[in-house]
């Protein structure tokens, strides 16, 4: 839960904010569909520690890639997000910018996704 929470605070100092709502979507999406599945079954719990591990080492890198971009545009004195913006025009020369969204969009879809197969996998435990 709480890799969820800095996920959320890390990306909405530098994403736009389609991306924030969309990874507000489904990680709240996933929290509810398993707190609804423990509810409805008060025995069941995680049991799988490895796809734990994976979620949590996946969002870590995540903020951690998030984080080193943001201290790139703090220190090239650029504004949060610069980096992502100039990527997306092809008039943009920027070096820096491609392996910006490469790294940090990719790690970032990718827990997501992660969130999604362990929520789903959390679900149908026992």
């Amino acid at each position: 839960m709480m890799t969820i929470i800095v996920f959320m605070v890390a990306i909405s100092v530098r994403f736009p904010l389609w991306f924030v709502m969309l990874s507000a979507a489904v990680n709240g999406a996933a929290l509810t569909y398993l707190a609804q599945s423990c509810a409805s079954q008060p025995s069941r719990r995680v049991h799988d520690p490895l796809l734990g591990a994976v979620l949590i080492g996946s969002g870590l890198a995540s903020v951690a890639l998030t984080l080193k971009w943001w201290t790139v545009e703090k220190q090239l004195q650029l504004a949060p997000g610069v980096l992502l913006h100039l990527a997306g025009h092809p008039t943009s020369n920027s070096t820096l910018a491609w392996p910006s969204v490469l790294t940090q969009g990719g790690s970032c879809s990718i827990f997501l996704v992660i969130v999604a197969v362990w929520v789903l996998g959390s679900g149908r435990a026992d």
